[in-house]
């Protein structure tokens, strides 16, 4: 997947899709890409949000994970930054 497809894919959370879902299947479609990566990739097309997303990311169990915060916690908590920034999601 390119670098825009990877935005368009991102697009989908402000439509309603779960941050966990989108950033899974972009992880998936990247397997050189890492939850590094991601959350840049995610800053910078959310570019209202502050650096407390990062950690977010990086602590987040995504499928290249073996632990860390589930995907219903990861949900609910970037949802709350991304509104927080004036996201309406």
């Amino acid at each position: 997947m390119s670098h825009s497809e990877d935005i368009n894919q991102l697009k989908l959370i402000l439509q309603g899709e779960k941050p966990s879902v989108v950033l899974n299947r972009i992880l998936t479609t990247n397997p050189g890409l890492d939850k590094h990566d991601l959350a840049s990739i995610f800053l910078e097309e959310f570019c209202l949000l502050d650096s407390k997303a990062l950690p977010l990311i990086w602590h987040w169990k995504s499928i290249k994970s073996a632990r860390g915060i589930s995907d219903e916690q990861f949900d609910d908590s970037i949802l709350v930054q991304m509104r927080e920034a004036g996201y309406f999601v």
